[in-house]
């Protein structure tokens, strides 16, 4: 998993022209992400025209992979947990951008606040890349290559429910479609 930080959240700038920076200074930027299982902490440039710096931070989860078709059973709790992380971030303004796997959280996360969930199926997931600046900052790789994304996910929700969610990698998720196989007769 892949997100963009805001680097004006981060008083001490350790940074030089080449985007290096000290191993104290990416300490201090994985505890105060609060965010578990960081692998690698970057500043990466984003603007295609003007100096855009921001922090790239690579999570590496042990959660189950959300796979479209795949069942999930077990680790619901872990990406409904690690969406509301996620969500604590903006609200701090700390993202920049997200990536799928970021926007799945905040999407189970969504759904969670609807319905208790047993069991999960990601039937389906597009992304709609508005900028790619792979071309301009040709030494970008991942989300820093793609950072302005907009994800739309749907999800079977314990063998009845469907959800079609849309997030935007700026954190935004909605639900665009929600409907039932069975409804409830009441």
């Amino acid at each position: 998993m892949e997100l963009l930080l805001n680097i004006e959240n981060y008083e001490e700038k350790a940074c030089n022209d080449r985007l290096d920076f000290s191993d104290a200074e990416k300490e201090r930027i994985k505890k105060s992400s609060k965010l578990d299982h960081i692998t690698k902490v970057d500043f990466v440039n984003i603007g295609p025209d003007i100096d855009l710096i921001v922090i790239l931070l690579v999570l590496n989860l042990s959660l189950q992979i959300l796979k479209i078709g795949k069942e999930i059973n077990e680790g619901i709790d872990g990406w409904i947990g690690l969406g509301q992380k996620i969500r604590r971030l903006f609200k701090r303004k700390r993202i920049v951008s997200i990536d799928e796997e970021a926007a799945a959280a905040l999407a189970i996360y969504l759904i969670a606040q609807k319905e208790k969930i047993y069991k999960l199926v990601k039937l389906q997931e597009d992304t709609i890349n508005f900028v790619d600046v792979s071309g301009m900052l040709r030494k970008n790789k991942g989300l820093s290559r793609n950072p302005h994304n907009y994800y739309v996910q749907t999800y079977l929700v314990n063998d009845e429910i469907t959800y079609v969610i849309g997030i935007k990698s700026t954190g935004e998720a909605t639900i665009l479609m929600h409907y039932e196989y069975f409804p409830k007769v009441q």
